[in-house]
């Protein structure tokens, strides 16, 4: 997610606020447990995740908020990632996710189509999604707009953010029909490194919290958010 406090459709997120309270209690009911638990995971998947992919793909970019109208770095590793797959693989095409966010004019999206079409990426295996503001919505939204079905989906992001994409495409209905692959070649692993992990596991829990806790109690409205 964007911003740890959460806002929906530009107001005050009641259920993103709920679900964080959910999380902190069950953080706190476990003795932490459920956080190392979720730091293990993303630990793992971000030291263990390939970067490549399978052939005939649908490659979904994950966007990021903008510097300057123009992609930060862990975005333009994304993006240099998205387009070592579609150079080796004639048969894939590219799906890029973002909206407008902060004070951008543009949205994440067309930035990152800039970025590929000045680094000689046929425009017409180019397709964006522009209406989503965080991962969350990045990965339900891009569900309605994968125009490829019989093709491979690829989650492309970096290291730290991997295991949060894969949760949640397996959320939305992906399922096994899903894959992730690593922007960087590998995990370095340094202070930065391993605080942006840290970060991501309040994430993961968070999240997880959530979806538990609207399957068990049924909620169709956060299930609808959550998957």
């Amino acid at each position: 997610m964007v911003h740890m406090l959460p806002r929906y459709k530009n107001k005050i997120d009641i259920d993103g606020y709920s679900m964080l309270m959910v999380s902190t209690f069950v953080m706190i009911g476990t003795l932490g447990v459920s956080y190392l638990f979720c730091f293990k995971k993303i630990f793992h998947t971000a030291k263990n995740t390939a970067h490549h992919c399978s052939k005939n793909a649908m490659v979904c970019v994950l966007g990021k908020k903008l510097v300057n109208e123009k992609p930060d770095n862990e975005y333009l590793i994304r993006l240099q990632r998205a387009i070592h797959i579609l150079s080796n693989n004639n048969d894939s095409q590219v799906l890029l996710l973002g909206g407008k966010t902060g004070n951008a004019n543009i949205s994440e999206a067309f930035a990152g189509k800039e970025f590929l079409l000045t680094n000689d990426i046929e425009p017409s295996i180019i397709y964006l999604e522009e209406a989503s503001r965080n991962t969350l919505e990045n990965i339900r939204n891009a569900i309605d707009l994968l125009v490829e079905k019989d093709k491979k989906i690829v989650v492309v992001t970096n290291r730290y953010h991997l295991a949060r994409a894969k949760q949640m495409s397996k959320g939305f209905g992906f399922g096994l029909d899903v894959d992730i692959c690593a922007a960087e070649g590998k995990l370095n692993i340094n202070f930065i490194t391993l605080f942006k992990l840290m970060v991501e596991a309040l994430h993961v829990h968070w999240y997880l919290s959530g979806y538990y806790y609207a399957h068990l109690t049924n909620n169709n409205r956060l299930i609808k958010r959550v998957g």
